[in-house]
């Protein structure tokens, strides 16, 4: 029997990969994969009225609400919202996650951000794939990874130079994904900012320049975009 594919997305906070790729890696559990959604930080600074104690348990609760809709296995760090440090030391931690999942897929940050955690999140991956692939590192004796395919999501608070290049039609799971996005009071409107007109906004153009109804965009490095053909 065929080894189950796995893909894994990591993010500086909660929410940012259930709302950037949740529809993505929902389409993939369809498809018979396993999901990962990662949290590096709970993003427990972001109210206006609850203290980061409060804040931070209120949206671990809805990201475990949010996974379980998805299909994905959460997994949180113990990284404080805002201080996020872009050390060896954390990417380890996260190379010995990689090595303990061993993904195909990796979706992450993209590298140009108002947001220092998600910047820190883009180096953090990078370095986390290289150690956790090459088998002179010893990470807890856990066994190397295979060279996973890395994707990096489009976020509103992301844009600098960001290109998208990879389109995922997430027609068929869009209704579901809204309700996931909506485990979370940020995506049903409390805060302040309207994250789900953004981003059922972003996935309904994107999808109108592919011709489907809606699609999530993800960017690629630089040196992965080449094709090789006999013919044009």
């Amino acid at each position: 029997m065929a080894e189950q594919p796995c893909i894994v997305a990591i993010g500086a906070h909660t929410a940012d990969m259930e709302f950037t790729a949740g529809a993505t890696l929902l389409k993939h559990v369809r498809q018979g994969w396993q999901a990962h959604l990662v949290s590096l930080t709970l993003g427990e600074k972001g109210s206006a009225r609850l203290s980061p104690a409060e804040y931070g348990a209120q949206k671990k609760t809805e990201a475990e609400e949010a996974a379980r809709l998805l299909g994905a296995t959460p997994h949180f760090f113990p990284y404080l919202d805002g201080e996020l440090p872009n050390t060896d030391e954390v990417a380890r931690e996260i190379a010995r996650l990689l090595r303990r999942l061993q993904p195909q897929v990796i979706v992450t940050h993209w590298r140009d951000s108002i947001h220092q955690d998600h910047t820190n999140t883009y180096h953090l991956v990078r370095r986390a794939r290289f150690l956790a692939t090459i088998r002179h590192f010893d990470l807890d004796g856990l066994p190397p990874m295979r060279w996973a395919r890395m994707y990096y999501a489009d976020n509103w608070e992301d844009p600098e130079h960001f290109r998208p290049y990879v389109y995922v039609d997430i027609s068929e799971v869009f209704a579901d994904w809204e309700q996931a996005f909506k485990s979370f009071a940020i995506g049903r409107g409390e805060g302040g900012f309207p994250y789900w007109d953004w981003y059922q906004a972003r996935t309904r153009i994107h999808g109108i320049h592919r011709r489907v109804q809606h699609a999530q965009a993800f960017a690629i490095d630089e040196d992965s975009m080449f094709q090789v053909r006999e013919l044009l």
